[in-house]
């Protein structure tokens, strides 16, 4: 039980990564790994810590030899699990979901064999960093979504070699949107898993086809933008596109984009449906309907929109994210912020805190 009174879920949480281990893939990637990173450094060089955030007890990220580390101050415990057991214990938080960096792996230099063992070398890396303390650290599969049925593998192999609870994918992927068939070989094996898929921004990732963002030149644009428009642009595909469908027992999360779009876009969407359905062929009910029971947004500590959207929607999509330790988190008071609000009654916490989360990984909560 958390320090603030209830079993606290983080449905995203970041870190895992431990320093180096972009050392460890195969020799032959070695070159193209550095062209990767010198790629990334380029993408990202305008944003706040490379995206994490530090305090004054940060540390830095120092470069290996081969100079495949960013050198960016970071909380320890994105790297040192040791370090994140007490960042946990002083947030409030039981048990965290970890994802993996958003940077163009699913794609990586356009390279299939690049993209499966870059994929693969960060899964085994992860699983290492989480084994620290399995029952409190839990982790989402990075997959090579350049090539479907390489990705099915590799979530196959995290979650029968390494317990991973799920998958995350980028909202789209490259100029394949999430309901092109190609992709069905993913969703029907994280269904017959029983993972959780989650797609979770990568609007902005180097190799990227852009969506929208292209018409914006500053960080804070792009950022502002991506991620929630990335997430209805995914909902729409989920929904409207036919996955829902054609993968009935389908659990996914629509991560890291606020809440507040959901109701105006659910409304549209069965408008628009009701309106020209022959124009969505492989669904047979208004798209919110797929969406209810087994979709799944997440909220930080402060947005307004979280009561309307459970009284207007339902009460079993939004589940609490520490955003742990990106720049523009509220570490070490997400937990409390949510907890000290009055306008969220004692039953939506506990379905913020635990109850939904655990319904999209498929936990149990103690009782």
């Amino acid at each position: 039980m958390g320090r603030f009174g209830h079993y606290v879920i983080d449905a995203d949480g970041h870190g895992g990564e431990p320093l180096g281990w972009r050392r460890r893939i195969p020799a032959k990637f070695q070159s193209t790994m550095r062209d990767y990173v010198d790629a990334m450094r380029k993408r990202y060089s305008s944003v706040p810590g490379a995206g994490l955030r530090a305090d004054e007890s940060a540390e830095a990220v120092i470069p290996d030899e081969d100079d495949l580390e960013f050198a960016v101050p970071t909380q320890p415990g994105m790297f040192d699990p040791e370090k994140r057991m007490p960042d946990m214990d002083l947030e409030g938080i039981d048990v965290a979901v970890l994802f993996p960096p958003g940077s163009g792996e699913e794609w990586a230099m356009d390279d299939v064999e690049f993209a499966v063992a870059l994929c693969t070398t960060l899964n085994d890396a992860r699983a290492e960093y989480a084994s620290h303390a399995p029952d409190r650290l839990k982790l989402v599969a990075k997959l090579p979504m350049i090539e479907p049925r390489a990705a099915a593998e590799e979530l196959e192999r995290c979650v029968s070699q390494h317990g991973f609870v799920g998958m995350v994918t980028a909202t789209h992927i490259r100029e394949k949107n999430l309901d092109d068939p190609s992709f069905d070989v993913v969703w029907e094996t994280a269904q017959r898993l029983g993972v959780a898929v989650c797609t979770h921004g990568g609007g902005q990732a180097p190799g990227q086809t852009p969506f929208a963002v292209d018409r914006y030149e500053t960080r804070l644009g792009i950022h502002a933008l991506t991620h929630p428009l990335g997430a209805m642009h995914a909902v729409f595909n989920f929904t409207v596109g036919g996955i829902l469908a054609k993968f009935p027992e389908l659990r996914v999360g629509f991560l890291e984009a606020g809440v507040g779009w959901l109701p105006f876009w659910l409304e549209r969407l069965d408008e628009h449906w009701e309106m020209m359905p022959e124009q969505a062929p492989l669904i047979g009910r208004p798209p919110s309907e797929y969406f209810a029971g087994r979709c799944f947004l997440t909220t930080e500590p402060d947005e307004k929109m979280v009561p309307y959207v459970f009284e207007s929607v339902a009460d079993d999509i939004i589940c609490y994210s520490s955003d742990y330790c990106h720049w523009d988190c509220a570490f070490p008071d997400s937990v409390s912020i949510l907890e000290k609000r009055s306008d969220l009654s004692e039953s939506v916490k506990q379905r913020l805190f635990s109850a939904n989360a655990a319904k999209l990984y498929g936990f149990e909560v103690p009782a």
